[in-house]
């Protein structure tokens, strides 16, 4: 049972980094190309693919750790109303990302907002929803939980 959980957290925090990444990047060009250049097809793929591994150092683990955090939380939530566990994991994954935007932003950088992308609200939507499909890859990996087990 841990390890099917482990592997379901993992891939949940891939997943998550992946869509936040590639929406940050395509959002960052959507900024280039309002001010009026061309951004090709091969252009938003090699800033993609740029954006994966150089953000990967740094946002990878802060992803993980804001998932883990939130997905903890949830589970003891989930405990007392189980009829709402999947809504629990998305929603926690959406409100972990978005709690780490505001510590970082906050707390940390004294009202900088260290990525960019979350200076907009589509941009910090689109942040937080790369933790609420993490939060969705991890409930639907863990899959229906065993009826026996407390």
């Amino acid at each position: 049972m841990a390890l099917k959980n482990l592997l379901a957290f993992v891939a949940a925090v891939i997943v998550a980094y992946l869509v936040a990444v590639i929406s940050y990047t395509q959002l960052n060009l959507a900024n280039l190309v309002e001010m009026g250049l061309s951004v090709s097809f091969g252009d938003r793929v090699g800033a993609g693919l740029h954006d994966l591994a150089g953000m990967a150092p740094l946002y990878l683990p802060i992803i993980g750790v804001a998932l883990l955090l939130g997905f903890s939380v949830a589970a003891l939530i989930i405990r007392f109303v189980p009829q709402l566990r999947s809504l629990g994991y998305v929603l926690a994954g959406f409100v972990a990302i978005y709690a780490v935007d505001f510590a970082l932003g906050n707390l940390v950088a004294s009202g900088t907002h260290p990525l960019a992308v979350t200076r907009t609200t589509v941009g910090l939507l689109s942040q937080c929803f790369a933790g609420a499909v993490g939060g969705y890859v991890f409930v639907r990996m863990l899959g229906t939980p065993n009826a026996t087990a407390s």
